[in-house]
């Protein structure tokens, strides 16, 4: 046998043998669930309060976020004739930047407006004076804020085995 026969011969014994490992793979439901929670910090002038806070929300929005997902999940399979079965996997979606963490949509995605995890900071403040019917910028003074983001959102994607 030449040596293109031998690996023609080859290579199609793997696809043999590939195509059951194939077809089950195949046989999956992928769905995206989302759980929104209220940050609700103790004190809202500590940084770490805060972050406290933030890290509390995520955590509980995970039980709703699979069960989103479950939903979505059984209408999915149900759509297309198939039975769930028990979950293959579970992702959490990292956010690029843009969502949940500021008061919902917010200017400063998942990190805070100061730095990742910086929620406390130094903001800068102009001060106007009315000068003949115009307002002029007298001066800008620096004062410390601390943002509190209203929700912080969970969002996994689960896949489930399907028959």
């Amino acid at each position: 046998m030449s040596r293109g026969s031998l690996a023609l011969v080859s290579v199609v014994g793997a696809l043999f043998v590939a195509a059951p490992a194939l077809a089950d793979q195949a046989k999956s439901v992928t769905a995206t669930g989302n759980g929104v929670e209220r940050v609700v910090a103790k004190d809202r002038h500590s940084n770490s309060s805060i972050q406290a806070a933030v890290d509390a929300a995520r955590k509980a929005g995970v039980t709703d976020a699979v069960s989103e997902a479950h939903e979505y999940a059984l209408q999915y399979a149900q759509a297309t004739g198939l039975t769930l079965g028990p979950v293959i996997s579970v992702s959490d979606v990292q956010s690029n930047g843009i969502g949940y963490a500021y008061g919902g949509f917010g200017p400063y995605g998942p990190f805070g407006p100061f730095a990742p995890g910086q929620y406390c900071g130094i903001v800068s403040q102009p001060v106007f004076k009315v000068v003949r019917g115009k307002r002029k910028l007298q001066r800008v003074k620096h004062v410390h804020r601390c943002f509190v983001p209203s929700f912080e959102s969970t969002t996994l994607t689960v896949t489930y085995s399907a028959a």
